[in-house]
């Protein structure tokens, strides 16, 4: 195998083994390393395995309504495509590909998991435990996010918020900082011809005598980072104690460039998590809040648009 017994019991699935059930599941393990972007499984596919990730990182997506939704992105130590060992006959409802180079992932087999069950009921039973576990962590991640994007949803189709953007963002930021527990935020959007500066339409847990309404980029070295690269931004508290301090944040810093059409329109920034390191799903839930608050600038451009067009009728009808 590509990775050592030592390095398993390092894999949440199964800490709780014991060094002579590592061994047996040695024997049953089968493991494959990917480039990054290839395939593990795609929808339609029997679901027969259950993967486990030893290296690298994962993303699951589904197409929905003609649009590709990212489910989950995972990261080393995490296990999917569960229903292989747990179901009957079933298929993949979603695909899962690999995200770096050198990703090794193990499968464990429904026969193998079967074969195991005879010959260690015990160590079968721990696995099931165990994923029954990190499912239901998973169901209320999962719950948690669906809440959130109705509540943004409900937000946005309402025309007085869409009329009133700094009001949207207030309840969008609040909204935030409940999926993401931390304890300052802010939401900036650039100035239609200045790109250079952040006009602040939100923020919480920060003195306004800190927080100018005009942030300039230039003065800070996260946001130049977020609006000039990849356009997302994960500071963990051991890295923030290395690199440059700002008056936003204490312990650790989560971002997400807010984009349209591929242009950076704005800033969505929260810092000093209540507890511990932001974590992959929280940065996937700043992402789809991010994605929001795109739709809801674009409806409130195209509702603003119509007005003007409606009023110039008005006026061209009255002369």
């Amino acid at each position: 195998m590509a990775i050592t017994a030592e390095q398993l019991t390092s894999v949440r699935l199964f800490s709780e083994c014991t060094k002579e059930e590592i061994t047996a599941l040695e024997a049953l393990l089968v493991d494959q390393t990917y480039h990054a972007g290839r395939t593990v499984y795609s929808a339609g596919e029997p679901s027969e395995n259950l993967y486990i990730i030893a290296r690298g990182n994962v993303v699951i997506t589904h197409e929905l309504d003609e649009e590709i939704v990212t489910l989950a992105q995972l990261p080393s130590g995490y296990f999917f495509g569960e229903a292989g060992l747990l179901a009957g006959q079933t298929v993949h409802q979603s695909e899962a590909k690999t995200t770096e180079d050198k990703t090794i992932i193990l499968k464990l087999g429904k026969e193998s998991f079967n074969a195991l069950s005879k010959d260690h009921p015990h160590l079968a039973l721990k696995i099931i435990r165990e994923i029954a576990s990190v499912l239901s962590e998973r169901l209320t991640e999962d719950t948690t996010r669906i809440a959130i994007i109705s509540a943004i949803s409900r937000l946005i189709n309402d025309s007085d918020h869409l009329n009133n953007l700094k009001s949207l963002s207030k309840e969008i930021l609040a909204i935030t900082l409940t999926a993401v527990p931390a304890y300052q935020g802010f939401l900036g959007l650039y100035g239609r011809h200045d790109g250079e500066s952040l006009s602040i339409m939100a923020s919480a847990g920060i003195s306004p005598k800190e927080l100018p309404q005009q942030l300039p980029l230039s003065s800070d070295p996260y946001l130049s980072k977020l609006h000039t690269e990849d356009g997302e931004l994960v500071i963990t508290a051991e890295q923030y104690q290395q690199a440059d301090k700002v008056f936003y944040a204490k312990r650790n810093l989560l971002g997400r460039a807010i984009t349209i059409e591929g242009k950076n329109v704005g800033i969505l920034l929260v810092a000093d998590k209540t507890k511990g390191d932001f974590t992959i799903q929280n940065s996937l839930m700043l992402a789809i809040i991010a994605s929001q608050i795109s739709f809801a600038l674009e409806e409130s451009r195209l509702r603003q648009e119509r007005q003007s067009r409606e009023e110039l009728n008005r006026t061209y009808v009255g002369m």
